[in-house]
């Protein structure tokens, strides 16, 4: 990717970062392209020698975990919609904020519901990849910032 297109690319995904209240599917954001952008993402952060400007991408890098396929952003919607409805569902959610990973299992098995069971095996996934992403941004960081 050329670097004026990585630019343009990394100053939209800025913009979308500072409107992080509102969710976004990958699809929405990415257009298909979320690889190539995650890509050039490490391309950049390699090559940033400017502490700050460093660190702000690679919190941009973290970040790319929270964005999800359509078909997971639905489920969070509807998960989210139906927790608004629903003071069980609306507890189970609320567990797997909190991160209690003993209680959400017993809620999960008491209320058998498939999609509870989905977003919390979504979450979980995305906290592993934001922590994994984080270790790749700093080693890719640090490797290059001392060449």
């Amino acid at each position: 990717m050329d670097p004026s297109a990585t630019n343009s690319l990394i100053q939209q995904y800025e913009q979308i970062l500072s409107r992080r209240q509102e969710r976004f599917s990958s699809d929405a954001v990415f257009g298909g392209a979320k690889y190539q952008f995650e890509k050039a993402l490490l391309e950049e952060i390699a090559h940033v020698r400017e502490p700050a400007r460093a660190e702000s991408l690679q919190l941009m890098f973290r970040e790319l975990a929270s964005f999800v396929p359509q078909s997971d952003y639905d489920l969070i919607a509807n998960c989210r919609r139906r927790g608004g409805e629903d003071p069980a569902i609306k507890h189970v959610l609320d567990l797997i904020e909190a991160g209690d990973h003993a209680a959400i299992q017993q809620q999960l098995e008491s209320c058998a519901i498939p999609e509870l069971v989905r977003y919390y095996a979504l979450c979980r996934r995305v906290l592993l990849e934001t922590e994994a992403r984080r270790k790749q941004a700093a080693s890719v960081h640090s490797l290059n910032a001392d060449s």
